[in-house]
């Protein structure tokens, strides 16, 4: 219903391009699917977390997956690009008015955002740790990733 509610506002003030409805539970299964995929291809190429950029990105979005809270991806074109939490997100669009003067062109509005996304660092204690079971594969080191914190 949540999902409903969110689709019918978005196409109603016309914010965004979305998925119909009818197909949105089909592409997420699908985006899914594919993150998973592409976790076990690296592994099986030897690439670990502490190495790889994709890794380190999938292991986020890997993450926001089991997350009640939500999360978001804005991007423009294919190299601008930036994703969150939906806690960090909503604080930092609350606070909009105050980093807005930064954005004098469209073009440059994921790369601030995703700036100010990098510089909220909420109070929280590093407990989030999903770990991919079928790599048989256990990293020596763990950092949270909405921190980048080494985690205890």
């Amino acid at each position: 219903d949540k999902v409903r509610r969110c689709h019918e506002i978005i196409d109603r003030e016309k914010l965004s391009h979305i998925f119909p409805l009818k197909d949105y539970y089909d592409y997420v299964w699908y985006f899914w699917v594919r993150l998973a995929s592409m976790w076990n291809s690296k592994i099986q190429h030897g690439m670990t977390v502490e190495t790889d950029k994709i890794m380190q990105e999938i292991f986020a979005m890997l993450t926001y997956d089991g997350s009640e809270q939500g999360w978001a991806v804005f991007s423009r074109g294919i190299y601008d690009m930036t994703k969150g939490k939906g806690d960090i997100l909503l604080t930092v669009l609350d606070n909009f008015r105050q980093w807005q003067e930064k954005v004098d062109h469209p073009d440059k509005f994921v790369p601030i955002l995703d700036a100010e996304i990098s510089g909220v660092h909420l109070e929280h204690h590093c407990n989030r740790l999903i770990l991919p079971g079928q790599t048989g594969y256990i990293p020596e080191r763990v950092v949270c990733s909405e921190c980048g914190r080494t985690m205890d």
